[in-house]
């Protein structure tokens, strides 16, 4: 993907750990969730294809987003998300 998607995140540390973003009118959810017997965090995003969602329908905690998913499309390593200079946009 050579173009851009706006993102919203909840969850940052050094990179989102789980944010929304629209694509080609699809919305997606890349989920990077604590592992606990890591005791640290995913190394990759689990990325699921999402209803449209306005701001009343999200919960306040995000964790539990990936509930409300259409389909689960696969995994990608966070090292491979590219996010802009800020990496919260």
């Amino acid at each position: 993907m050579t173009t851009w998607a706006p993102i919203r995140y909840v969850g940052f540390w050094d990179v989102p750990r789980i944010f929304l973003t629209r694509y080609k009118g699809q919305m997606y959810l890349f989920d990077c969730p604590f592992d606990e017997e890591l005791e640290d965090d995913s190394d990759s995003y689990r990325v699921y294809t999402m209803p449209d969602l306005v701001d009343e329908d999200l919960p306040k905690d995000w964790t539990t987003l990936h509930q409300r998913a259409t389909s689960f499309v696969g995994e990608i390593p966070v090292a491979r998300v590219r996010f802009d200079p800020t990496r919260r946009r």
